[in-house]
């Protein structure tokens, strides 16, 4: 029953650390987005560790919510890239 946590809880917990080492080489000129990036990551592990729980019953339904993990967090880190160019650029050509 609790054989999804043993494939789970480390991979959110990679996730968790390559996400924070990625928003801290970034380095936002704010104290807190470290705390919403952190804040969102930790609502969206939460969610597929539920959904991972209540598919493990049903046969071929277990799984694909940690792949849509990976694939959420992959893109929040392309976001958060972006949003980092855009705030340089800022900074360099407009003030």
């Amino acid at each position: 029953m609790l054989m999804i946590y043993r494939v789970m809880v480390p991979l959110l917990l990679i996730v968790f650390v390559l996400m924070g080492l990625w928003v801290s080489f970034l380095h936002f000129p704010w104290d807190w987005m470290m705390y919403v990036v952190m804040g969102v990551e930790v609502l969206l592990a939460t969610v597929v560790m539920a959904m991972e729980y209540q598919a493990q019953d049903v046969g071929g339904a277990s799984g694909w919510g940690s792949f849509g993990f990976l694939g959420l967090s992959a893109y929040l880190a392309f976001l958060l890239g972006c949003l980092r160019v855009l705030i340089w650029s800022y900074q360099k050509f407009w003030v």
